[in-house]
């Protein structure tokens, strides 16, 4: 069940497959085909979800009923016949099972498996983060789920903890297969991302090649599975925004804080950390390479043992397999490191050769990134953002204000102020930070940009001030910075909340933040 699927009863509190509420509802009370409807489970922005007693069968069922006004939508109900056509190729204990899917009365249901318990979004709400051996246990189902699911062939593009269940008797169950990828399938197109991923959910638990529009596979799965063990152990995501193209460019750039410093504490092994990074790794080709791979990595022998994972803890061939995986996650980062301190030396090299021949060394690699070649307009400045997130150069970035000028709506003004954002970080990246400052110059002295980005504008020019070192413009921007904070803090939390979400503790530390603002 989706996350919108499940957003609306009368208390409020958010429902699940296990816990019926007699709400009513226009199909409480009477029969679907051969089912009579109970209860109301949940209902959201694609279907409704009701408890229902099978009368031919005599069990008890979930039934998921596509809303009345969707019904003649192809698209959706081309989801809706995908999601049980998908799952109800799978017959795996740790899957969600679909009994029947049919069409009465231009009605389209789909009955499943009615799970005795509640989602991992439900228990993370209501208990807080899990424990390790919790999450061993979650991590093992949903990895189980999913290798039976790419034998199948089927990739399930849409893992996250609302489409976990978690049975009273401790059974990890994978449902709603509604945006699953089945064979070779073209649908995965950035258009199908935009429909029902940016505009259905956020792309909260979305592999970088998920949201760049790319072409998906069972390691894409692997990715999200990666981002949903975060934040259930670090009980907050890996990566976090209000805005979903946001959200696409962290999980394409960025790299996130450390679970144990999320956490407050170090109870989770560095080798399940590990196994959480690996899977985290923007390139497919670095992750895992299929949920066999990393069942192999937690258990070391025979994956199909019924209730093995409870047996992880202390086992000492797990460990030391987890371990190795723990090593290589150390080894990778180390190298990363050298690599950044030798790329960091080479202007030396260069100076020691002459500035002509340093800066023609280096100008063919800014120009692949500032040709303005091949940028052409898309039809929406959303997708507009979603290519330059995709391309990261600084042409794209320039294009959404060329293509989509900020004066024409209040949506364009948005977009360019956020893709000037990007663009200044662009330039800090590149060591450019004249020309970055300059960028967010033309932000904060806008009148008609939004406050809040006025206010991370400012930010930004903080901390590049502080690396140039530039003692007037870090004067400056401080006061600025602490000025127009105070000014929001009383009007706007959400510009500080979006602030206090965007800088690392180093950061703020450097902004003059008090983590108790």
């Amino acid at each position: 069940m989706n996350e919108s699927e499940s957003s609306s009863n009368q208390s409020g509190e958010t429902p699940t497959m296990a816990l019926p509420t007699s709400i009513g509802g226009s199909l409480v009370g009477s029969h679907l085909a051969t089912y009579l409807i109970l209860s109301r489970l949940g209902r959201g922005g694609m279907a409704e979800v009701y408890a229902a007693r099978d009368l031919n069968l005599d069990r008890d069922v979930a039934v998921k009923v596509l809303r009345p006004e969707l019904s003649k939508d192809r698209d959706y109900i081309a989801r809706f016949r995908r999601e049980a056509k998908a799952a109800a190729k799978l017959n795996h204990t740790n899957i969600v099972q679909i009994y029947d899917v049919g069409e009465i009365d231009s009605r389209h249901y789909i009955a499943q498996e009615l799970v005795q318990g509640q989602n991992l979004k439900e228990y993370l709400v209501r208990h807080g983060p899990l424990t390790p051996e919790q999450a061993i246990e979650v991590l093992y189902g949903v990895a189980s789920a999913l290798d039976a699911a790419a034998i199948e062939g089927i990739t399930h593009r849409d893992i996250k903890p609302e489409n976990v269940m978690w049975s009273k008797s401790g059974a990890v169950k994978v449902a709603d297969f509604g945006l699953a990828r089945l064979g070779n399938d073209n649908d995965g197109s950035r258009a199908d991302l935009t429909q029902a991923g940016l505009t259905m959910g956020t792309p909260r638990y979305m592999s970088p090649e998920q949201v760049q529009g790319r072409p998906v596979d069972p390691r894409s799965d692997l990715y999200s599975l990666g981002v949903m063990m975060y934040h259930l152990l670090a009980g907050s995501p890996p990566f976090d925004a209000d805005d979903p193209l946001a959200l696409a460019f962290a999980h394409v750039n960025e790299t996130p804080k450390p679970i144990d410093r999320v956490r407050g504490d170090k109870d989770v092994p560095e080798w399940l950390i590990a196994i959480i990074l690996k899977l985290l790794r923007k390139d497919p080709a670095d992750r895992f390479q299929s949920a066999a791979e990393l069942l192999e990595a937690i258990s070391g022998d025979d994956v199909d043992r019924p209730g093995h994972a409870r047996r992880l803890i202390g086992a000492a061939n797990a460990t030391a397999r987890l371990q190795r995986v723990a090593d290589e996650q150390r080894r990778q980062s180390q190298q990363a490191r050298r690599k950044m301190i030798a790329i960091a030396a080479m202007p030396l090299v260069f100076c020691g050769l002459g500035v002509l021949v340093a800066s023609q060394i280096r100008q063919p690699g800014l120009s692949e990134y500032l040709a303005p070649d091949g940028v052409t307009q898309l039809d929406t400045v959303e997708e507009q953002f979603l290519e330059a997130v995709s391309k990261d150069k600084v042409a794209y970035w320039e294009a959404i204000a060329k293509f989509f000028p900020p004066s024409e709506s209040s949506i364009n003004r948005a977009y360019s102020a956020k893709a000037q954002l990007q663009l200044a970080r662009w330039y800090v990246e590149h060591d450019q930070l004249r020309t970055a400052d300059q960028v967010l110059g033309q932000l904060t002295s806008d009148p008609n940009v939004d406050r809040k980005y006025q206010l991370i504008a400012w930010a930004r020019r903080v901390l590049v001030a502080n690396q140039m070192p530039d003692a007037k413009l870090l004067d400056e921007a401080k006061l600025q910075f602490e000025s127009l904070y105070a000014e929001l803090m009383a009007s706007n939390s959400d510009a500080i909340e979006m602030v206090d979400r965007l800088f690392s503790y180093r950061e703020q530390a450097i902004l003059g933040m008090s983590r108790d603002t």
